[in-house]
């Protein structure tokens, strides 16, 4: 045996070129293919979300508000104005909301400052029965006493 380059005797058993491993070639759809599963989004790009908005929390906290403000005398009415305020604001930023998480703790905040307002604005109400009743043994007493001093006032001017 000779050797296939220089010519010269060879004594062992010829040896086998090693092989260079072939990288498959890519099919050019393959290649596109990532790209289109994938698309490019820039970071800097603004958020498109659309909120549904929060119409009957905000609804709901503006009657609270309201009728805080009708039967404002005592402590609780007191109480749930500001916190029907607070749901108003919150009702009104889950309408602004970026992502689906903001619009979801809004409305959550918003809807617990409305069942604690209401709340407040019951005991408010209550209050003012049950004061109405121990000073003036019933709503008719009360209108007159009211009556009677709008029209003492009246004389007097």
């Amino acid at each position: 045996m000779f050797c296939q380059n220089c010519g010269a005797k060879v004594d062992a058993q010829p040896t086998v070129p090693q092989q260079v491993p072939v990288q498959p070639v890519m099919d050019p759809m393959q290649m596109i293919q990532p790209s289109i599963q994938q698309p490019y989004q820039n970071p800097m790009q603004p958020s498109y979300y659309t909120p549904r908005g929060a119409g009957g929390l905000l609804a709901g906290n503006i009657i609270v508000l309201v009728l805080s403000v009708i039967f404002f005398c005592g402590f609780f009415p007191l109480i749930a104005i500001p916190l029907s305020i607070i749901g108003i604001v919150f009702s009104v930023k889950a309408g602004r909301a970026k992502s689906p998480q903001e619009e979801k703790s809004n409305k959550t905040i918003a809807l617990v400052m409305l069942i604690i307002g209401i709340f407040f604005l019951i005991l408010g109400i209550i209050a003012f029965v049950a004061t109405v009743y121990r000073e003036y043994g019933g709503f008719d007493g009360f209108w007159e006493e009211i009556m009677n001093d709008s029209s003492r006032r009246s004389k007097k001017n």
